[in-house]
């Protein structure tokens, strides 16, 4: 039953793939896809680990199939000119993050320890609010502001108010979240962090090119917003 289940979740994902590479087939999407097809490979899958297995095998479902259909929905073709500038993103905010979800669900699909009551709890715990939290936060900001390349379209405002008014990069802080999901899932303290670590490290590199761009262009009105908002989480005085 749970072979069948992880070869049901590779092949919905396969197909829904295929059908947003003929809505929107930017490299974005692809690599995005990419990410979260591999560890929906049903190879590998034995009695010791099919709790783990199938536990990355719905988690890397439901947020690939979540961010797939976001970068579908937000890419134009002008952000992905495929210049120094997106290599730089590419591969300074891109790479390490996709590094640490792949390293992370391949090790957390193959670790045999049984998955605890408790050991469970925190996991969807940690998944639903980090995958609910992402949706509410691009929502909020919309498809104007949300791209990959760091770049500011016409009718793009700042936004200052709902979830980004706690913090200022509520839809990185989610997918944090949900990338500590599944270092919980490996059972292992020190990949788990290493797998965090290397996300944060992507994310950091982001918002440090991504806030030089929005002082640059909205000047006293973000550092004023920067001053009194929290980077990752609700900054209180």
């Amino acid at each position: 039953m749970v072979s069948l289940l992880i070869h049901i979740n590779f092949f919905v994902f396969l197909a829904c793939f295929a059908i947003a590479l003929t809505r929107n087939s930017n490299l974005n999407t692809i690599i995005v896809g990419l990410t979260y097809l591999a560890p929906l490979v049903p190879y590998g899958l034995n009695f010791e680990n099919m709790e783990r297995f199938l536990l990355v095998s719905y988690f890397n479902l439901i947020f690939g199939l979540i961010e797939i259909v976001v970068f579908v929905k937000t890419v134009k073709p002008e952000d992905t000119p495929f210049d120094k500038e997106h290599l730089k993103q590419l591969f300074g905010h891109t790479l390490p993050i996709v590094v640490a979800l792949l390293g992370l669900s391949f090790l957390g699909r193959s670790t045999e320890f049984p998955v605890t009551a408790v050991e469970l709890v925190v996991i969807l715990t940690l998944f639903v609010l980090g995958s609910v939290m992402r949706i509410i936060a691009i929502y909020q900001i919309g498809a104007a502001a949300f791209k990959f390349d760091i770049i500011f379209r016409e009718k793009q405002k700042l936004k200052t108010d709902q979830l980004y008014g706690l913090m200022r990069h509520p839809s990185y802080t989610a997918m944090m979240i949900v990338v500590v999901s599944f270092a919980a899932i490996t059972h292992s303290l020190f990949f788990g962090v290493l797998g965090v670590l290397s996300a944060w490290i992507g994310f950091q590199y982001r918002i440090y090119h991504e806030e030089r761009g929005l002082a640059e262009q909205y000047g006293e009105k973000y550092d004023v917003f920067r001053s009194s908002t929290g980077m990752w989480v609700p900054y209180f005085k």
